[in-house]
């Protein structure tokens, strides 16, 4: 018995672990981690919420480790030559260099596991059931949250050749009014799935967004929904509609490939919500003024070459064998110059989006790509030269873009300059409106949800109804009326009926009168019909 009452005494003095002591060792320690796992097994983290649970740790790729170990792994490599020097080849200064190469060795260790194990390790991404976290820093470290509820959209891009090989690269979680990019993920496919699936679970969960409480009276009803009403700005339109989205589970771009068949993509990254509204070709002018002398020389080479070794010319007839394989090179030359300049000409493109202007720059099909970009919020001025009568008259010129504290961006000999100009103003001032506009619908949508609760109590509790039509009424009918609407029905008296086609007990006349407005419970006086006596049809008649 006395066993029982101890185990239940020891069971009832045993406090529960508070939560924020679950992932705590149970020994002091000094540490700039704070990322551990608890005594239940699980990751826990400074600042973690209660009902919020660890779904994935990720740290950048091992490979980003191994660059930064490069000079440990040279020293490492000139101590084995060293040793097998010694081996080889007996003498004293072999014990000299390796003292130096092994204080080396020590030195690029310790500056390897400060400079670079120590930040790759704590450069963390936690993804939890509500948000994603990104931790980073040694003696100043840094915290980035990002709730799970507000992600779009989520894609993803194997940067180069390495990232394919070894499967690293970017996240792009495009958010409502933002974004979030994980660099140098390893598998960021799973990353993908993990993100994707966290948030559609928190929007399965999340309940629905009430409308807003309305008025019983139509008419106050349609005046506060009409003030309401959300503006949308016009929308521009969208340059990449006739482009197929070849990749829909990538990072957002321009659709729009380069290098010719090879459908080259753009290393331009939209943000969220972003989009292209038109892509501009530098003219023609241009391609025609590139590619004339390597047409030219086509056409003269490549008769010549035909042409000279039919007509026997000695120094051609004794060199045949290299005239042709000269010849055929200088022409095969030719064309590819004319491919490529061509190709350069197709690829060299500027993009205007809804948010930012690019220059697209690209040289030697897919070996260099350049550009640059800006917002339309820098845009300070806009301006459009046209240097010559001939570019007059072909419509050609260069659009000079101003911008407040950067260097002025040109967009030279482009076809119609004035329209680009007027485009790139369109634009500007869409994205200012849009952003007004936005901030006025928030605005309406808050003042909707008060007008909407205090008019409904204002109407609730002083809402006015009009007297209902009682006459020609029974008054059983009379009363029931009434009471739908709230009011009741008093007897003030009975006449004879004026008419013989009225039976007794129907309402004669009401106070007040049809129509007039009553508040909620008032009374409605009536007069009921009776059978007419002799003494009332002399009187009547």
């Amino acid at each position: 018995m006395s066993s029982k009452v101890n185990g239940k005494r020891k069971k009832t003095s045993t406090p529960d672990t508070p939560y924020d002591e679950l992932w705590r060792s149970g020994r002091a320690r000094f540490g700039v981690q704070q990322l551990r796992l608890g005594r239940d097994k699980k990751w826990h983290f400074a600042g973690q919420l209660p009902d919020e649970t660890v779904i994935k740790i990720i740290r950048e790729h091992w490979w980003f480790l191994v660059k930064s170990a490069l000079p440990l792994l040279v020293a490492l490599v000139l101590l084995l030559l060293i040793v097998w020097g010694s081996a080889k080849l007996a003498s004293p200064i072999w014990s000299f260099l390796e003292v130096i190469v092994i204080v080396a060795i020590f030195g690029a260790l310790v500056w390897f596991i400060w400079k670079d194990v120590v930040k790759w390790y704590l450069n963390t991404y936690i993804i939890t059931n509500k948000r994603v976290i990104h931790s980073h820093g040694v003696l100043q470290p840094e915290r980035q949250s990002t709730p799970l509820e507000n992600v779009k959209q989520v894609g993803i891009d194997l940067d180069n050749f390495w990232g394919f090989l070894l499967r690293y690269g970017t996240v792009h979680v495009y958010l409502v009014g933002g974004d979030f990019i994980m660099k140098n993920i390893p598998d960021p496919r799973t990353v993908k799935d993990a993100i994707d699936g966290i948030s559609e679970k928190i929007r399965a969960s999340k309940p629905k967004e009430q409308k807003p409480p309305t008025p019983d009276n139509p008419q106050v009803a349609e005046v506060i929904d009409g003030l309401s009403k959300a503006k949308e700005p016009s929308p521009l339109e969208n340059a990449d509609e006739k482009y197929s989205l070849r990749r829909p589970d990538g990072r957002l771009g321009p659709r729009r490939t380069f290098g010719g068949i090879l459908h080259i993509p753009c290393e331009v990254r939209y943000l969220s919500g972003e989009y292209t509204v038109r892509y501009i070709q530098r003219s023609r002018f241009v391609f025609y003024r590139q590619i004339l002398v390597s047409i030219l020389a086509l056409c003269i080479l490549l008769p010549l070459s035909v042409y000279l070794p039919a007509t026997s010319t000695p120094i051609v007839s004794s060199n045949l064998t290299m005239w042709w394989i000269v010849m055929g090179t200088i022409n095969v030359l030719l064309v590819l110059s004319i491919g490529i300049i061509y190709t350069n000409y197709a690829d060299d493109v500027y993009i205007l989006s809804n948010k930012r202007i690019f220059d697209i720059q690209r040289r030697f099909i897919f070996f260099f790509e350049d550009h640059r970009e800006l917002e339309y919020k820098n845009v300070k001025d806009l301006k459009v030269r046209v240097p010559s009568v001939l570019q007059r008259l072909l419509d050609i010129g260069d659009v000079y873009i101003e911008i407040s504290g950067a260097p002025t961006v040109i967009l030279p000999t482009v076809d119609h300059p004035f329209l680009v100009l007027d485009k790139i103003n369109e634009i500007k001032t869409h994205a200012a409106k849009a952003e007004a506009l936005k901030k006025d619908n928030e605005l309406k949508k808050e003042l909707h949800d008060w007008f909407g609760k205090v008019v409904s109590s204002l109407v609730d509790s002083t809402q006015m109804k009009g007297a209902p039509n009682l006459e020609n009424m029974d008054l059983l009918d009379a009363m029931g009326v009434a009471n739908e609407l709230g009011f009741q029905v008093v007897v003030y008296g009975e006449e004879p009926s004026p008419r013989p086609d009225i039976p007794p007990g129907r309402v004669v006349r009401q106070s007040p009168p049809s129509g007039t407005v009553i508040q909620p419970g008032g009374e409605i006086q009536v007069v009921l019909s009776r059978r007419a006596t002799t003494a009332d049809l002399i009187e009547l008649y």
